[in-house]
C-alpha cells in the first residue's frame, strides 16, 4: 500500500518513476534548461549501472545536468566516479547536496570545493 502512494506522490509531483533495484530508485525531470537526476536510496556497486544509464540519457537531453542526491543515504567509490566522470562530460554540471553522510565523502575527497553545489535543485519548467 506505502509503495502506491508513494509512486502516486512522486507522478504528482511530476517525476517519473524510472528504474527501482531494491531499495533504489532513480527520477528524472527536466527543469527550465537543466535535466534533473535525483536518486533514491545507496549509490553503490550494486545500483551504480542504473543511475548510469540514467545520466546517459539526460547528457543526451540537456547540456545541463543536475545530479540530486536529497534521497541518497549512502555512496561508495563507483557512485563518486560516476560523479566525477559526469561532471566531465556535461557541458555543465551541479550536484545538490545530500544529508550530512553523503555530503561528509565529498568532503573527505574534496569534492564539495571543486564542484558547482546546489541547496536546492532548479525549479521545475
Amino acid at each position: 500500500m506505502a509503495a502506491t502512494n508513494r509512486l502516486a506522490s512522486e507522478r504528482s509531483a511530476g517525476r517519473e518513476k524510472i528504474a527501482p533495484v531494491d531499495e533504489f530508485s532513480v527520477s528524472r525531470r527536466r527543469a527550465g534548461d537543466a535535466i534533473v537526476v535525483a536518486p533514491a536510496g545507496e549509490i553503490d556497486l550494486a545500483t551504480v549501472e542504473v543511475l548510469e544509464a540514467e545520466v546517459e540519457v539526460a547528457l543526451t537531453d540537456a547540456d545541463h545536468l543536475v545530479l540530486d542526491l536529497r534521497d541518497v543515504t549512502f555512496i561508495d567509490s563507483a557512485g563518486l566516479r560516476l560523479v566525477l566522470e559526469s561532471s566531465r562530460r556535461a557541458g555543465r554540471f551541479s550536484v545538490v547536496r545530500g544529508p550530512r553522510e553523503v555530503q561528509r565523502v565529498f568532503g573527505l575527497v574534496g569534492l564539495d570545493e571543486r564542484l558547482d553545489m546546489l541547496d536546492e535543485p532548479p525549479p521545475g519548467a
